[in-house]
């Protein structure tokens, strides 16, 4: 197996054309114990050379308890809502650390409270990441979202908690 293409194949470049509704889950899930651990040693060092959400996501996918003090270390130096709460939920997946549950919700807090022209836009992904904490708190925040004036934020929100629509 060579690493650097399966590397290439599970972390596409990063811009809208190659990740827009891209998956790397069917890949990952095909690869058998001994891929699986060269595949989070890549990613690891990936990390470390660079900043990517979708290697810190692929590394809970794969749940790497390696990747912890890492993904920690990332969580109190990055500045990006988006990614803080991307990294939480990561985070909480791996090792189900309750204490990202609030680390979450202070990100979200921050997205609602720095209203910009992106403002919808980022709160429809941060629903799909929020959810995935199966909290009552999380969901009621978002519920609250469902009859939102905004289309866009009253549909994601419905979507993320679920509804049929």
């Amino acid at each position: 197996m060579n690493i650097e293409k399966l590397i290439e194949q599970v972390i596409p470049p990063n811009d809208y054309e190659h990740r827009n509704e891209f998956s790397n889950t069917h890949i990952v899930d095909s690869l058998n114990e001994h891929e699986k651990e060269m595949l989070e040693n890549a990613l690891i060092n990936k990390l470390l050379e660079h900043d990517d959400t979708l290697v810190i996501e692929t590394l809970a996918y794969i749940k790497s308890e390696k990747a912890l003090p890492l993904l920690y270390d990332y969580l109190k130096r990055c500045s990006n809502e988006m990614a803080k709460i991307i990294s939480a939920v990561s985070i909480f997946q791996i090792n189900n650390d309750s204490s990202m549950i609030s680390v979450a919700i202070d990100s979200f807090k921050q997205i609602e409270i720095n209203k910009d022209a992106y403002f919808k836009y980022k709160l429809a992904p941060a629903f799909h990441y929020l959810v995935k904490f199966n909290n009552s708190i999380v969901n009621n925040m978002i519920e609250k979202y469902t009859t939102h004036g905004e289309y866009l934020i009253s549909y994601n929100a419905k979507k993320a908690l679920g509804y049929n629509l």
